[in-house]
């Protein structure tokens, strides 16, 4: 088992248009959530149109840095892939 000695914890909160498309983001990016490398938690919730992700990491901060911006780069992803399919 690897231990760091390093904990930090950061929440992530992404207003959308709506609570459709709120709903719709957060079934997306379930998926890529798992399985997730040792040391690293995340928990996600919608409030209405908020997306709210809670990071917790006993890795180097860098990774819960990369985590955070692979979670801004998937959304986005979704994004642009649902605006692409709706009329």
């Amino acid at each position: 088992m690897v231990e760091y000695g390093v904990e930090s914890e950061a929440e992530l909160c992404m207003e959308f248009e709506d609570e459709v498309l709120a709903e719709l983001i957060l079934r997306s990016l379930q998926p890529d959530n798992e399985p997730l490398p040792r040391g690293l938690a995340i928990s996600v919730r919608r409030d209405g149109s908020r997306i709210i992700f809670r990071i917790s990491s006993q890795r180097p901060v860098s990774s819960l840095l990369a985590t955070i911006d692979d979670i801004i780069v998937m959304t986005l992803v979704a994004l642009r892939s649902i605006r692409a399919v709706s009329p």
